[in-house]
């Protein structure tokens, strides 16, 4: 029997679930995602992040690469992204997934020796990676899709310099914050109404659950106080101080969950542990709680593949024209709720699937008027992460 197949299957995750959370109780659904599970129509990606998220379930993580066929697909990746759907018309025995947290943790990972042929890190990325010298050019000739893809995501000015393409881009969506609007009717979910500072608002006090990323959460902070994330070459060391030692001290007494993995976040808004979570746009699909349009705008990413040195050429860009095909459009659009840069596959999504999953109808609009962040200055950049992961440690 499918273990995916059955009413009862579906409850006993949900049991196990809370046990491990110390709720005796059985789960009784108040959120989309749980009626989904409990009716069987959660995808298969969202019941095993769910389990994993329990522990139940483990991400093999590959560190005997050795013993693996030569032309094995070695991906660096993101949970919940280790699945062999995301890559249509690839044999799933070929590849060979290790996730990582963040692409900070890529980066060090690949910069300690790792070898993989592929790595997943985001728009505001390959600038820093190839400063590390840690990445080669990507050969658009050899991406099949390339001319299907939209323009604006194949010149970003931190993933094209120097004449050349440093990166390979794939799926795009929006960091903002998700709501429970019964719990907290003062919130104004209409769009363009409420301002991302709301989660200073004293009545979040130990409600609010925020991404373990200065990249998302920082940067979307940044936004509200009007700060321009695609400039961020002009944000010196002093201003990031001054950010961390005023806003975010008076943040740290709403903070309740920080966590890079957004399953955590989810299940924290579902438990109603917080009330309102900053996270990526999947977020809102799986949990069905809505998402805000701040009036300041949310912060915009794409994320792909770039292709680190000593990759196998050939498999690598097996992994992106899969990554890239329209398959992997319809994909991503129906199963996760992000955009994905190949138009053909866009456009073939029904209007009232994007509606549902709240993706742009006008997805040129959407990535030419998005927040994307660019890079800080290299000293910048480090102080950041430090001063973040400091704050960080304070919280919980």
């Amino acid at each position: 029997m499918n273990p995916f197949d059955g009413i009862l299957w579906r409850c006993t995750i949900f049991q196990l679930i809370n046990k491990k959370r110390g709720v005796s109780h059985m789960y009784k659904p108040k959120t989309d995602i749980a009626k989904k599970i409990m009716s069987g129509k959660l995808n298969r990606r969202q019941v095993m992040q769910a389990m994993g998220a329990a522990g139940l379930v483990a991400t093999t993580q590959f560190g005997a690469s050795n013993l693996l066929a030569a032309d094995n697909a070695r991906v660096l990746t993101w949970s919940g992204y280790d699945i062999p759907d995301m890559y249509p018309g690839m044999d799933p025995e070929r590849l060979e997934f290790t996730v990582a947290d963040d692409s900070e943790s890529m980066l060090q990972k690949i910069r300690a020796g790792f070898q993989c042929d592929t790595a997943h890190p985001c728009n505001a990325d390959p600038f820093r990676w190839r400063r590390a010298d840690i990445i080669q050019p990507v050969d658009t000739s050899r991406c099949v899709h390339w001319n299907d893809l939209f323009e604006d995501s194949k010149k970003m000015p931190t993933t094209y310099f120097e004449g050349k393409h440093w990166f390979a881009p794939c799926e795009f969506g929006d960091t903002s914050i998700i709501v429970n609007p019964d719990a907290q009717p003062w919130i104004n979910t209409d769009p363009g109404k409420e301002s991302i500072m709301m989660l200073f608002d004293e009545r979040l006090e130990g409600k609010v659950a925020m991404l373990d990323s200065a990249a998302d959460s920082l940067y979307l902070i940044m936004i509200g106080m009007g700060i321009d994330v695609t400039k961020m070459e002009n944000v010196t060391i002093a201003d990031v101080d001054r950010l961390f030692d005023g806003p975010m001290e008076k943040l740290r007494p709403n903070i309740r969950v920080l966590s890079p993995d957004p399953t955590t976040l989810e299940e924290a808004m579902m438990s109603e542990e917080v009330h309102a979570a900053v996270v990526w746009n999947e977020s809102s699909w799986n949990t069905g709680y809505p998402m805000l349009s701040p009036k300041e705008g949310s912060l915009t990413w794409m994320c792909g593949f770039c292709i680190p040195k000593g990759a196998n050429l050939d498999v690598a860009y097996d992994v992106i024209n899969a990554a890239q095909s329209p398959e992997c459009s319809a994909f991503m659009l129906l199963e996760y709720g992000y955009g994905h840069v190949n138009k053909v596959g866009y456009e073939a999504i029904s209007e009232a699937d994007k509606i549902e999953r709240g993706l742009a109808l006008d997805p040129m609009t959407h990535l030419q008027n998005g927040n994307f962040s660019n890079e800080p200055k290299p000293e910048v950049v480090d102080h950041i992460e430090a001063r973040w992961a400091e704050w960080a440690a304070g919280v919980v």
